[in-house]
C-alpha cells in the first residue's frame, strides 16, 4: 500500500481545520503554491523529494496556516485587547487581593491556637489562589470575547486610545487629589475619636476592645501617629502634592506606628479579653478565643500598606526632581 505524498497530508492536515465553504478553494490554492514552488527547485536542480519537502517546511506549520486562513487569532488575547486586560488585572489584583488576606487574618484571629507562621502561610496561600483566579478568569473572558463576542461587546472590551488620556507625571508624582485628602483625613479622624472612646471607657453597653488599663500615655502615643497622618496629609494637598520630606515622615509614621502597636499587643497591653466582653455586652457563652499572632499580622498588614504607599510616593516624586 503506497503512502499519501507529503503534499496531500499537509493540504489535508490544514484544509480538515476549515469549514465545507472554504476548504476545497484553500486546497486548490495550497496544492498550486506547493507544486509551483517544487518545480522551481527541481528546475533548479534540487531533487524532488527534498524540493516538496523544504517547500513544505517553509510553509510552516499546518495548524498556523489554518487558523490564519479560517480567520482564526494565533493569540489567547490580541493587542487589542491586551491593554485593557492589564489595566483590569492591575485594579483586580490591588483590590481584590489584600481584601483576601486581611479577610483570611480576621478569620484567623478567631481561631484558636493559631501559630504567626500558621497564618502567614494561609494568607499567602490564599493570595496565591486569589491571584490565580483573577489571572485566568479575566484571560478567560477576553478570550471568549474577543473570538465570540458580539461586536458590541468587542467595542466594550477594545478601549479607544485618545491623546487626552496621556497622563501628566506631575499628576501621580506630585498631586494629591482632594478625594484622597479627604478620605484617609475622615479615616484617621474616626480612628481617632474611636481609641479616646475606647481608653475613655465605653460602658456597659459597648464591647470594651482597647483595654482601659494602657493609659493616656500611650494613648497619646497611638493619637499622635494619627493625628500626625492627618497633618501630613492635608499638608500635601494643601501644597498641591507631596514631597520627599512629607512622604518620608508618612513613611516613619507607618513604620513605627506599627512597631508600637505590635508590641503592646504582643505584651498583653493593647486588648482586653474580648470573649468575656462579648460575653458581658451580648452574652456570647461559646468557647472561643482571639489569636494574637493574627491581630499582630493584621496590624502589619495594615501599617504595611501605609508603608508601601509612602515608599511609593517618595520614589514618583524623586524621579519627578530628577
Amino acid at each position: 500500500m503506497s503512502r499519501t505524498s507529503l503534499t496531500d497530508r499537509y493540504v489535508w492536515t490544514v484544509t480538515r481545520q476549515l469549514s465545507p465553504e472554504t476548504g476545497p478553494d484553500v486546497a486548490r490554492e495550497l496544492r498550486g503554491t506547493i507544486e509551483e514552488t517544487v518545480e522551481g527547485r527541481i528546475a533548479a536542480g534540487e531533487e524532488p523529494a527534498a524540493a516538496e519537502r523544504e517547500t513544505i517546511l517553509e510553509l510552516g506549520d499546518p495548524d498556523v496556516l489554518a487558523r490564519e486562513y479560517g480567520g482564526r487569532p494565533n493569540h489567547l488575547i490580541g493587542p487589542a485587547y491586551f491593554p485593557a486586560w492589564v489595566r483590569l488585572v492591575k485594579v483586580l489584583l490591588a483590590i481584590v487581593v489584600p481584601l483576601a488576606v486581611l479577610g483570611s487574618v480576621i478569620a484567623q484571629a478567631f481561631v484558636a491556637g493559631a501559630s504567626f507562621g500558621g497564618i502567614v502561610g494561609e494568607a499567602a496561600v490564599i493570595a496565591l489562589s486569589v491571584i490565580v483566579h483573577i489571572v485566568f478568569w479575566t484571560t478567560l473572558v477576553f478570550a471568549l470575547v474577543e473570538r465570540y463576542g458580539s461586536e458590541s461587546e468587542q467595542d466594550q472590551f477594545a478601549e479607544t486610545w485618545s491623546p487626552d488620556e496621556l497622563a501628566d507625571p506631575a499628576d501621580r508624582a506630585r498631586r494629591a487629589s482632594l478625594a484622597e485628602m479627604l478620605f484617609e483625613v475622615v479615616a484617621s479622624l474616626v480612628a481617632i475619636g474611636l481609641v479616646v472612646w475606647q481608653l475613655g471607657g465605653v460602658g456597659e453597653d459597648a464591647v470594651q476592645v482597647l483595654d482601659p488599663d494602657l493609659g493616656w500615655g500611650w494613648g497619646a502615643v497611638i493619637v499622635g501617629f494619627l493625628a500626625l497622618d492627618v497633618l501630613v496629609t492635608i499638608a500635601a494637598w494643601a501644597r498641591g502634592g507631596w514631597t520627599r520630606t512629607l512622604a518620608a515622615v508618612s513613611l516613619v509614621s507607618a513604620v513605627v506606628s506599627g512597631v508600637v502597636l505590635v508590641w503592646l499587643l504582643l505584651s498583653d497591653r493593647l486588648l482586653t479579653d474580648l470573649p468575656a466582653e462579648f460575653n458581658a455586652t451580648f452574652g456570647w457563652d461559646a468557647d472561643w478565643t482571639i489569636s494574637i499572632p493574627a491581630v499582630a499580622v493584621g496590624i502589619a498588614v495594615i501599617c504595611g500598606w501605609e508603608a508601601v504607599t509612602a515608599l511609593r510616593r517618595m520614589r514618583d516624586t524623586t524621579r519627578q526632581d530628577a
